[in-house]
């Protein structure tokens, strides 16, 4: 399949196959990608912070570090709560501007937690800072797709999306190096004012990208029939909540990643940290691939990600203790945690219609972070029972995702009657 194949041979009116006024220009604008992508390693930044911050903000709100935990969960729970109903209400705001605007809400609740006086104010700060994280992304990854031609929706969006996995590298350790100079209240307030500095550079730098006819779209034709739509949001809602399955399923043994390698692995504690870079290093190189695979193999690249993580889990499962294959697995598992999650919002937006597709953009980013917090929270129950006991179950939860995505898929890929 060559670049130029990216279309579904479908009736559904997908992300890929809508004309818009960029559609016939190749080339990428650099511009606006690498101020989304920045904007990106900011918000997931300030993500991270409390997980690298933890005794410090315990001691300065006076509550115990599994207090302050309590700030990451509710910043995923919010997520996935309030991503949906937020993008409906907000459906007729133009991008350009919805971008910018949901950046600086999370710029102003940044510095409201920042300078809050108690845990309470600091977490009310958070779950602001979530609901309008969660509007950018779902809202971020379905502009990309609109200012760039159809061929290339993988390449944009792997640089947008890479910075996060750098926010993870650079981001979070700044601030926990920075700590001890301003206090974590100044390292917040530091992130809220290169937030809201970006998002001044986002709202002078986007444009849009051609006539909107309604729910801030680019000038698409909207008039999907009733089938075609119905199986688009079937296909595209299906195929995200497939891919959340296998999300949960790499959060059940990644929260434990330590405990694995020194436990059922019986690695040396001195080898954790050269493990864990190589998983990292794999991680930055399937970034970097996720978007030439995804235009090169749009149909294939989902599939084969899932069973080279499914590989992964096998190795960790039968064969912990060898330590070629669990290198092996390592570097398969790193990889794929790299793809999986560009690859599947571009296979969720090219099956979406344009009536449909900012809809998906939300159930893409609630469903992740759901995927994150119930893997968590399954793999806290599962490691009660023993270490060894984390990647079965995560094989189990990991190959029912598969199995849907393959079902999804024949969803995906059957003619549509004609209006």
């Amino acid at each position: 399949m060559t670049d130029t194949d990216a279309r579904e041979p479908t009736g559904i009116p997908t992300a890929t196959t809508m004309s818009n006024a960029s559609s016939t220009d190749h080339t990428l604008p650099r511009a606006a990608l690498i101020a989304l992508s920045f904007s990106t390693f900011a918000t997931v930044t300030v993500e991270m912070l409390p997980s690298g911050l933890l005794p410090q903000i315990g001691g300065g709100l006076g509550v115990e570090p599994a207090v302050v935990g309590g700030l990451v969960t509710a910043w995923a729970l919010t997520i996935a709560v309030t991503s949906m109903p937020l993008v409906r209400v907000a459906r007729n705001v133009r991008r350009t501007r919805l971008l910018p605007a949901a950046l600086a809400v999370v710029a102003a609740a940044v510095l409201a937690t920042s300078l809050a006086p108690t845990f309470e104010i600091a977490l009310a700060g958070r779950i602001v800072s979530a609901a309008a994280h969660g509007v950018f992304w779902a809202v971020i990854v379905v502009y990309v797709s609109e200012i760039v031609a159809p061929d290339r929706i993988g390449r944009a969006l792997a640089i947008v999306l890479a910075d996060p996995a750098v926010a993870g590298l650079v981001g979070l350790p700044i601030g926990a190096a920075l700590v001890d100079v301003v206090g974590w209240r100044g390292v917040f307030g530091g992130a809220s004012a290169i937030l809201a500095v970006t998002a001044i550079a986002l709202a002078l730098i986007l444009t849009d990208p051609g006539r909107t006819t309604g729910g801030g779209s680019s000038g698409v034709d909207e008039r999907a029939s009733g089938s075609g739509w119905n199986r688009s949001a079937i296909a595209s809602t299906g195929t995200a909540l497939a891919g959340t399955l296998v999300l949960l399923g790499h959060f059940v043994v990644f929260t434990y990643i330590s405990m694995i390698v020194t436990d059922a692995a019986r690695f040396g504690s001195g080898s954790l940290a050269i493990l864990l870079a190589v998983f990292g290093a794999a991680g930055a190189v399937g970034v970097t691939a996720s978007g030439w695979l995804s235009d090169r193999w749009p149909r294939a690249t989902v599939p084969a990600t899932v069973l080279a993580l499914l590989t992964a889990f096998v190795i960790v499962t039968v064969a912990p203790t060898v330590p070629v294959l669990f290198v092996i697995a390592i570097v398969l598992w790193g990889l794929v945690s790299g793809v999986f999650p560009p690859a599947m919002q571009v296979r969720v937006l090219r099956l979406a219609s344009a009536r449909f597709r900012t809809t998906a953009g939300g159930v893409v980013v609630a469903t992740f972070n759901l995927g994150v917090a119930a893997g968590a929270a399954l793999g806290g129950v599962v490691v009660g029972s023993g270490v060894d006991r984390l990647a079965p179950v995560a094989l189990v939860v990991t190959t029912v995702g598969a199995v849907a995505l393959a079902l999804l898929a024949r969803v995906g890929t059957a003619p549509v009657p004609s209006p």
